[in-house]
């Protein structure tokens, strides 16, 4: 591996364990807790085509809270696909303080007309007192692979409510039925990547559909709504 592919394999690992590190530097008695999502896809000579989709919707009755959801395909053998997706639904009704980091990681190292792709949508509602603090990132790299192709999308939406409850089952279904849907654009942008600005702002429109969902059940207001798209 060359040396900028052990360099950008650092910087993504750091980015993906910050929140174990996290864990084991605080003392037991922290009454923070982490809630992390992950879903990955590692396509290999044996299994050339490899896909991961995990869903969670949790409730933090008390503490304060950090969440990690992360969306990671890593494709390194010739002609191989990785396509991975996170939904994670979280409900805040505080009072806290909650960390919100929401990534989408994509990369292909070493290979000839291999794919990757990578979906992570973090929806969070929160009361009146919780402090939230959203991040939200796309990211991708093709090393030593002239004729391979990464798209990834990163989703966030945080929601704020007077009376944190969960999303009506008519909502969330609509929520898995949007990510559904998104998965299937990533796939579709593997095969034929639209123009950059295109998908900027195609992204942006279904940010704004996914965040009226939320808003319209749950009869809230938004308090960030941020997408990131790399193709």
């Amino acid at each position: 591996m060359s040396a900028r592919g052990v360099a950008v394999h650092a910087v993504l690992a750091v980015l993906l364990l910050a929140g174990a590190a996290d864990a084991v530097q605080r003392a037991p008695d922290d009454p923070r807790r982490d809630l992390d999502l992950v879903a990955s896809a590692q396509p290999s000579d044996q299994r050339r085509a490899d896909s991961d989709s995990v869903v969670d919707e949790v409730m933090v009755r008390e503490g304060d809270v950090k969440a990690d959801a992360v969306a990671t395909s890593v494709t390194s053998c010739h002609g191989c696909r990785g396509d991975s997706s996170v939904l994670q639904v979280l409900y805040v009704p505080g009072p806290s303080s909650a960390r919100f980091d929401n990534v989408a990681s994509a990369w292909t190292q070493d290979c000839w007309d291999c794919t990757a792709t990578a979906l992570a949508v973090q929806v969070v509602v929160i009361g009146p007192g919780t402090r939230a603090r959203p991040t939200n990132r796309a990211l991708t790299v093709g090393e030593a692979c002239a004729t391979c192709v990464t798209a990834t999308a990163a989703f966030q939406v945080v929601v704020q409510a007077d009376g944190v409850g969960r999303l009506p089952d008519a909502a969330l279904a609509e929520v898995t039925a949007w990510v559904e849907a998104q998965a299937a654009v990533l796939r579709t942008a593997a095969v034929a990547p639209p123009a950059a600005r295109r998908a900027e702002r195609a992204a942006a429109r279904s940010l704004g559909d996914l965040r009226r969902v939320v808003v319209r059940a749950l009869d809230g207001r938004t308090r960030s709504a941020r997408v990131a798209v790399t193709r």
